[in-house]
């Protein structure tokens, strides 16, 4: 099985963080190294949850990057989900305002039929509205 690109490239870094070569390397060298942003509560934690001390292995950065990522989509998708809800402030998305969001975005004209049936296709509850759950499947497919 092929590696992904990603995964060849944190190995890369990683083997240059393990100075030593014995295929471990500290939570506060991965974060002066690669510029994380963990802070020293953060470092702590990974320390005690690594299960071998202070010391991480491939696996353990591997999970840690992902975790950051998976972060980040989030955080995105939050903001995201903000914009279609502007001046509603409602915590849901309404046809009306997924209709002003699409124009806002240069796209055509929709009807409000049109606009309910969007989000009937991924509104799992069936009261008319996204939440932000749904919205996150809907943007995820």
């Amino acid at each position: 099985m092929n590696k992904a690109p990603a995964a060849l490239e944190l190995e890369r870094v990683f083997r240059q963080l393990d100075e030593n070569g014995d295929g471990k390397v500290s939570p506060s060298e991965l974060n002066q190294h690669l510029g994380l942003g963990l802070t020293r509560e953060e470092e702590e934690l990974i320390w005690l949850s690594s299960g071998e001390g202070i010391l991480l292995g491939l696996d353990d950065l591997i999970q840690i990057v992902e975790a950051g990522e998976e972060e980040e989509k989030l955080r995105d998708l939050k903001e995201a989900f903000r914009l279609y809800d502007d001046g509603e402030k409602r915590g849901f998305i309404t046809p009306r305002s997924l209709r002003a969001m699409l124009i806002k975005l240069g796209e055509p004209a929709r009807s409000m039929d049109e606009c309910e049936a969007m989000i009937a296709r991924f509104d799992s509850d069936g009261d008319g509205v996204l939440c932000f759950d749904e919205f996150r499947v809907m943007m995820l497919l």
